[in-house]
């Protein structure tokens, strides 16, 4: 298991994960707020995260369907990914992220 950190309202919550998971699978196990419409398809970008600074360079760059389903989104920031591409590995123990202000 894999220790993941949730940022909502300026407290942070700790779930533990199976590794290879994403963080869309972790919001549909715990409850998180994210729609993911496409499942994972990156068809949308109802999976917008914002990764915690200290983690952005620790991931994998996003692909350019990624990037380009991000530059679409009128809240888009250096730190925002999409859920559905962030697959959680031992690698990524504790890491943080949240959810887009106007959620």
């Amino acid at each position: 298991m894999v220790k993941v950190l949730y940022e909502e309202k300026n407290i942070i919550k700790t779930f533990n994960i199976e590794s290879n998971k994403t963080i869309l699978d972790l919001s549909r196990i715990e409850n998180i707020p994210i729609e993911g419409s496409c499942d994972g398809s990156m068809a949308c970008s109802t999976c917008h995260v914002i990764i915690h600074k200290d983690w952005l360079a620790k991931l994998p760059k996003p692909c350019i369907d990624e990037r380009e389903m991000l530059s679409l989104l009128p809240d888009y920031t250096e730190n925002s990914r999409l859920g559905c591409q962030i697959v959680i590995t031992d690698k990524l123990e504790g890491l943080q992220f949240s959810l887009p202000k106007d959620i």
